[in-house]
């Protein structure tokens, strides 16, 4: 990946798929979206550009995304966010349920293995995120490394 400052995108989508062209590009990696979590790395590197008027309204036709980062960052993000063998993945939110007789919500965590899907398991929804961590846990083991897939 060279310096992409140089190189815009109309779409965020865009800018995604140059992020994997570039890790896909040197051929040891052919599944990139298997392989990675693409959106933390463009949460990281891809920027929304624009000009506004002196209103502060943006200008629509000035709008465009570009990889604000030099390679070595670029680089350092990528790795930062390689998915490890165990992944786990919200797959259904806030689906209404019944616990205890009272009427709550579920989401659904799917838990995977290098692709192969482990264990699906409904957890009360929840602001707190170590209950999700927890729930992962309690499926995975608490000495095994995971990564949440957004």
């Amino acid at each position: 990946m060279t310096d992409s400052t140089d190189t815009t995108f109309t779409t965020r989508d865009e800018a995604i798929a140059s992020i994997i062209d570039a890790i896909e590009a040197g051929g040891a990696v052919t599944d990139a979206r298997a392989e990675y979590d693409l959106d933390a790395i463009a949460d990281e590197l891809v920027t929304l550009h624009s000009e506004e008027t002196s209103e502060g309204a943006t200008i629509a036709s000035s709008v465009y995304f570009a990889i604000d980062a030099d390679e070595d960052a670029f680089w350092a993000a990528v790795a930062d966010h390689e998915l490890i063998g165990i992944t786990a993945e919200f797959t259904s939110i806030n689906t209404p349920t019944v616990i205890d007789g009272r009427a709550t919500t579920t989401d659904t965590i799917t838990i995977t293995r290098d692709g192969v899907e482990l264990d699906a398991i409904d957890v009360e929804s929840s602001e707190d995120e170590e209950a999700y961590d927890d729930a992962v846990r309690s499926v995975i083991g608490t000495d095994q490394p995971f990564t949440w897939v957004r």
